[in-house]
């Protein structure tokens, strides 16, 4: 365990409650091994587990949103990869899947509050990342052409930072066009424009 802290109490009971305390979490947020045990107690070396804390955090606002949705959640080399089902999520991908996103993103900032280090979350839902991907580069291409058509700023409508992302790598290698993000909060647009000569 990387980040394990160790916890000393007279039982295995006191030592987790000394680590939940510590930690401040709750004891299905803790991944723990036992370490030594003699005359003065127990010892447990703890940290809060990202997977089970985001499990608690997604089954939690799923119950309090009356959703039909389930999570389940990998730890990876390089991410935290959820991948939700269940009768209800069409909400979060309808509308280009600003709900997935906003989600997503939620999840980040709750580990981040908890978590020194971790590894970044991502969510998703029946491949639909995978076909709003495809989608989204279909949509940059456009606007690209239209704005080398017309020599002018195309403004692309509302998206998430996932989603302006895409455009954004969509569009990185065009030596014709260049993009920006425009707007404030957390919904922007994307300008893709005429690259200007240097």
């Amino acid at each position: 365990m990387k980040h394990a802290r160790e916890f000393r109490g007279e039982t295995l009971d006191a030592a987790l409650s000394e680590a939940c305390a510590a930690l401040n979490a709750r004891f299905g947020e803790l991944r723990y091994e036992v370490g030594t045990t003699d005359d003065e107690g127990v010892v447990v070396e703890a940290e809060l587990d990202p997977v089970a804390v985001l499990g608690l955090f997604l089954s939690e606002t799923f119950r309090a949103g009356d959703l039909e949705v389930t999570s389940r959640l990998v730890e990876t080399e390089d991410a935290l990869e959820g991948e939700l089902s269940g009768s209800d999520c069409g909400i979060l991908t309808a509308a280009g899947g600003k709900g997935l996103d906003s989600l997503q993103y939620l999840c980040n900032r709750v580990l981040n509050r908890r978590l020194e280090r971790h590894l970044p979350v991502h969510l998703d839902s029946d491949g639909f990342k995978k076909r709003r991907s495809l989608l989204l580069q279909d949509k940059a291409e456009e606007a690209a052409d239209e704005a080398l058509r017309t020599r002018s700023p195309v403004m692309m409508g509302l998206m998430t930072p996932a989603a302006r992302r895409e455009i954004h790598l969509a569009l990185a290698d065009d030596p014709g066009v260049e993009t920006e993000s425009d707007g404030e909060g957390f919904l922007k647009r994307v300008v893709v424009r005429p690259r200007r000569r240097r």
